[in-house]
């Protein structure tokens, strides 16, 4: 196991325990409110982010073992989470900390097993004109942890 790799499972456990603390707290009022960047309720964001793990780590897993980044375009990507939205307007608080929890779980146990070599390992992101960009970024950057945090912020202003 790699310091780096550590960190960056600490601070993605850090960003995760930070959101459900926000869910756990929210009244009812709140769980209905909307998300103004998403234009989704505060649930549907909140499912959104527990709910995305899956996705975020076929980028992560690629990314680490060299392999060609998923060559998903905005309009798919847009699509899944439309369509994810629209399946979980009624979504309780419960069900998104289990998801949350069992999916970060996962993820930070994977995160934490990196070398720093796949750290480093950089592919072409199809999401950002082909940029390169690296395991570390990714984890770091929109695709898990800017990303987790990212919805806490709308989720803490919404309403």
């Amino acid at each position: 196991m790699s310091q780096r790799a550590s960190e960056l499972a600490r601070q993605f456990e850090q960003a995760v325990a930070d959101f459900a603390r926000t869910v756990e707290g929210c009244s009812d009022a709140q769980w209905a409110a909307a998300c103004n960047a998403e234009g989704w309720s505060v649930a549907q964001t909140a499912q959104h982010v527990s709910g995305q793990f899956p996705l975020e780590m076929e980028f992560i897993t690629a990314g680490a073992d060299g392999k060609p980044l998923p060559a998903y375009t905005w309009d798919d990507i847009n699509g899944k989470n439309d369509s994810r939205a629209a399946k979980n307007g009624a979504v309780s608080r419960a069900d998104v900390l289990k998801e949350l929890q069992a999916g970060a779980s996962s993820t930070a146990a994977y995160i934490r097993a990196l070398s720093d070599e796949q750290l480093d390992r950089t592919g072409a992101l199809p999401l950002a004109g082909g940029a390169s960009v690296s395991t570390q970024q990714l984890i770091e950057g929109g695709v898990l942890i800017a990303h987790v945090t990212g919805h806490l912020e709308s989720i803490r202003s919404a309403g």
